[in-house]
């Protein structure tokens, strides 16, 4: 370890988590890479917009505070290598989560002493952005909420699969319409589209999904058993929310993509060759040692790792067509 990267690991040790974003070489860094990566000019502006969002995002948020500083700084540079923003909306691109994690050490009872590191969480739409930059798909609609009132067919295509066959909208929707399945079309590059979608059954299973993620330890039982799902599941008046579901939709369309690089703080992992960015400090000789993925104490206030999940509630991204027409051909995916 160089003498350089040294003093910046021993700045970053003693500052507040608030303000590594104010430290000289941090601020100096995150220009330089964004620039370098982007081929901008624009790094001081971004870097200022950024800084903001981080600050704004571990004050609402007292359980970031608790991170290790060097996952946090780790954590600001991955938002300019993946090319998003913390900033935070009805879509946004990312979040902050919080983990714990073995730190290979002991205390003086022997129990085992774990730390909380922060990483990037992409959202379903800060994934949309990333593929789109891979050149993977060329463009998305906004996410269709379908109801038993709409007229929505599913049939096999020539090759078999499962695909949508059409859509349409009722003009006036009853009270108390019920919601059935989504979908999203989507895009390539060639010109070709995929429309991925969910049905009641696919919802049912996500929603067991989060059940057993929720999962406690019952003393009597002697077992685990599962939780409350999250409450997004049954908010929309015992049904889905519908802006949770948009982005459980997009996200289930790229279950069977490649995965896209991203940094090397941030959630989703590395797949593809790219050109190496000098952090400032050694990921893979700090993170030496640890456990990835335990189990950890829920933090109040913290985002749930439950994708996404309090990052849509609430949020209106509904834009649905009037009338699509799906033509079945054989431009459809391979599911």
């Amino acid at each position: 370890m160089s003498n350089q990267t040294q003093n910046l690991v021993k700045v970053l040790q003693s500052a507040k988590p608030a303000e590594i974003v104010e430290i000289d070489a941090v601020k100096e860094k995150f220009i330089a890479m964004h620039n370098a990566i982007h081929g901008s000019d624009k790094g001081e502006m971004i870097y200022h917009k950024e800084a903001f969002n981080f600050k704004k995002q571990l004050a609402e948020t007292p359980g970031l505070k608790e991170c290790s500083q060097l996952s946090l700084y780790g954590v600001f540079l991955d938002i300019n290598v993946n090319g998003l923003s913390l900033e935070q909306g009805s879509k946004p691109d990312c979040y902050i989560i919080a983990k714990s994690h073995k730190t290979g050490k002991k205390d003086a009872q022997n129990k085992d002493i774990y730390e909380k590191r922060a990483s990037l969480q992409v959202s379903p739409y800060g994934e949309l952005k990333l593929r789109m930059r891979a050149g993977q798909v060329k463009y998305a609609d906004n996410p269709v909420i379908v109801y038993d009132c709409d007229t929505f067919e599913i049939g096999l295509n020539e090759r078999g699969k499962q695909v949508v066959l059409a859509y349409k909208k009722m003009s006036n929707r009853p009270e108390g319409a019920k919601i059935v399945a989504s979908f999203v079309r989507i895009e390539r590059p060639d010109g070709s589209y995929e429309m991925p979608y969910l049905d009641q059954d696919d919802i049912q299973r996500l929603k067991g999904y989060s059940e057993r993620q929720n999962s406690k330890w019952d003393d009597v039982q002697k077992k685990k058993v599962p939780g409350k799902a999250n409450a997004l599941y049954t908010s929309n008046g015992g049904q889905i929310d519908t802006g949770f579901l948009a982005a459980k939709t997009i996200k289930h369309a790229f279950s069977t993509y490649p995965k896209v690089p991203t940094g090397k703080f941030s959630s989703l992992q590395e797949e593809f060759n790219h050109t190496e960015i000098d952090y400032g400090i050694d990921p893979e000789a700090y993170t030496a040692g640890l456990t990835e993925d335990v189990e950890h104490v829920e933090v109040k206030d913290e985002p749930s790792f439950d994708d996404f999940d309090k990052a849509v509630e609430d949020a209106q991204v509904m834009e649905e067509v009037e009338t699509t027409q799906v033509e079945n051909d054989c431009d459809e995916p391979e599911f």
